[in-house]
């Protein structure tokens, strides 16, 4: 049966309500918006920031899959460029093999419109996502996981991702029972960010909004990443509004002079599927010169613990970056957050001479700062 990918319009909303039951009958939890107008990035007069809805529609009207395109402008080597973002592609295949074939067929009509394309997320190797990317000659890398832990007692008791097994159940309880666990993480983790902390008189400062300063921290700094999204201060607006009370925003100050700024959030988690019932904090986004982003770093994660938050987590692709968060005590743990380049990307990148852990993304970048 022909499928035709058109935009998403009102007339579409019933159909594709329909087409989330039958996905939710099929056991799958993913869900595409019933709204055609985007929530988060809606398109607006002279905006290069934003997302297109798409579905694919049979002869008979019925929505078979969908997908979202975000475009963003990017940096390569001081070239600016409109990159798109293939986000949440999800068809019928996935519950009804008879309809296997529409994910490829989501994944070019999104090429067609956005030749530089990119994925990021993914959750993991395995998916079909990523071994459909893999197969058609993507750029492909984990962009890697940080863990730093405050409240050792609630990381070993409640956290999900490390138990997996009844012998590692077992061990963790007996860290926390005896306090051998807590001596030890926070041994590591102080000898790993004293040295920062010692030597720098780096404070910071929340803040509603970014404006100005934003955008002299980020002319200054641009220049120092071969690869990165846009980020002055009318697109932190769009992606950070004040009105959204998840986001803490913090202004970061060395000697009265801003050095960078930090998006973080703090989040009481429930039945998490890796995190429990922590109470998270992330390093969402951030933004400073290479040489500053232990400072930033250093300070966001200060704010975090005296927040009081269980656990500190980040996802960093840029060396500096990670170096950074190795340095403030963070241990790195096994990441299923994946960095997909298209052909027509990845060969940008190889001519501009862009090697992978020069490229700056972070949760701050693709769908942002979801299930966090």
């Amino acid at each position: 049966m022909p499928i035709t990918i058109t935009s998403f319009t009102d007339e579409h909303v019933s159909a594709v309500t329909r087409f989330n039951a039958r996905l939710t009958a099929g056991g799958m939890r993913s869900q595409f918006p019933t709204s055609p107008v985007p929530r988060w990035l809606p398109p607006a007069p002279g905006r290069t920031l934003y997302q297109e809805y798409f579905v694919g529609v049979d002869e008979d009207s019925v929505v078979r899959s969908a997908y979202i395109l975000k475009h963003q402008d990017f940096i390569i080597k001081d070239r600016v460029v409109s990159i798109g973002d293939f986000q949440l592609p999800i068809s019928e295949g996935a519950v009804n093999r008879a309809y296997v074939d529409l994910a490829s067929q989501l994944l070019l009509d999104a090429l067609r419109k956005s030749p530089l394309l990119y994925g990021l997320g993914m959750g993991g190797h395995h998916l079909a996502i990523t071994r459909l990317f893999k197969a058609a000659g993507w750029l492909l890398f984990a962009v890697p996981f940080y863990f730093k832990v405050n409240h050792p007692t609630a990381f070993f008791r409640k956290t999900v991702f490390l138990r997996n097994s009844l012998a590692k159940r077992l061990l963790l309880d007996c860290a926390a029972v005896t306090g051998l666990g807590w001596v030890g993480i926070k041994t590591i983790q102080a000898m790993r960010d004293k040295q920062v902390r010692r030597k720098s008189s780096v404070t910071a400062e929340r803040v509603d909004e970014f404006d100005a300063w934003a955008d002299g921290l980020w002319e200054n700094c641009k220049g120092d990443y071969p690869m990165i999204a846009v980020r002055d201060a009318e697109v932190l607006q769009i992606l950070y509004p004040k009105e959204d009370p998840r986001f803490i925003c913090l202004k970061i100050r060395e000697n009265h002079t801003v050095i960078g700024w930090a998006v973080v959030l703090d989040t009481p988690m429930t039945a998490h599927k890796h995190f429990g019932s922590m109470r998270l904090g992330s390093l969402v986004d951030a933004m400073a010169s290479p040489a500053n982003a232990s400072k930033v770093v250093s300070a966001a994660t200060a704010h975090l613990e005296e927040r009081g938050v269980d656990l500190i987590v980040s996802n960093q692709s840029h060396s500096a970056w990670c170096t950074a968060c190795q340095r403030a005590g963070f241990f790195r743990g096994p990441s299923n957050f994946l960095f997909g380049g298209s052909r027509k990307l990845r060969k940008l990148l190889d001519s501009s001479s862009v090697p992978t852990d020069q490229i700056y993304v972070n949760r701050g970048d693709g769908d942002g700062p979801i299930h966090l």
